[in-house]
């Protein structure tokens, strides 16, 4: 690793670890006093176009979904990342009875992008949500609208010395159960990423039950 984020990074990892505090930093850190320039909206205007670019990328390679018992491997080739999967995959199952999601850290886009699904019903049920201990102490803006929002809306949250990154899918009627397992974090990540998509109750359930017994702890 070189440079600083690298560096606070890999001190995050170990904080999520032995649950300490990184070295050198403060309560302040999670506070500032600046307030976005009028370049913010037009960079939210490029985000937008980059969010149409990736899903369009990951709709390229994966025009189906997995068939019943089918897995596919996946390189994104930095082209997308790993919320991409979210809103294509409900796209092409027609919806999502309730979504599992387990994640290092997320940005508020995504995060926010996600509660749109919701609202929209195209998650139709609960949101589920697991997070490392670094979201929650380095991110506490994102994690305070995150935690309140899916509590808003009955859902679940918990965050741990968790480093696992799985999103669960299903549309029951359609008999689909998607388990999509990757490298990356919910996050703008434009790195080269692993992702395996797969159609598989037993899986799926395999995932859910850890899940489930995290949050329930």
């Amino acid at each position: 690793m070189n440079g600083f984020n690298d560096e606070l990074l890999s001190n995050a990892l170990i904080d999520d670890i032995i649950g300490g505090d990184l070295v050198g930093q403060t309560d302040d850190d999670l506070e500032t006093q600046h307030i976005p320039n009028p370049k913010a909206i037009k960079r939210d205007a490029k985000l937008k176009l980059r969010k149409l670019e990736r899903e369009q990328s990951l709709k390229e390679i994966l025009p189906d979904l997995p068939k019943q018992n089918e897995s596919i491997h996946i390189i994104s080739g930095a082209k997308f990342d790993f919320w991409t999967w979210c809103p294509v995959i409900c796209q092409m199952m027609s919806g999502t009875d309730d979504l599992w999601c387990s994640t290092w850290t997320a940005s508020r886009s995504n995060c926010v992008e996600l509660i749109e699904l919701a609202d929209n019903k195209i998650i139709r049920g609960k949101i589920h949500m697991l997070t490392g201990l670094y979201f929650k102490r380095r991110e506490s803006a994102v994690y305070s609208f995150l935690l309140n929002e899916i509590q808003k809306r009955d859902g679940e949250f918990k965050a741990s010395r968790n480093h696992a990154k799985v999103v669960l899918l299903k549309n029951t009627k359609a008999n689909q159960f998607l388990t999509i397992e990757g490298s990356a974090n919910l996050t703008s990540n434009p790195r080269l990423e692993q992702y395996i998509v797969s159609n598989d109750k037993k899986l799926y359930d395999f995932h859910k039950n850890w899940m489930k017994e995290l949050i329930a702890s």
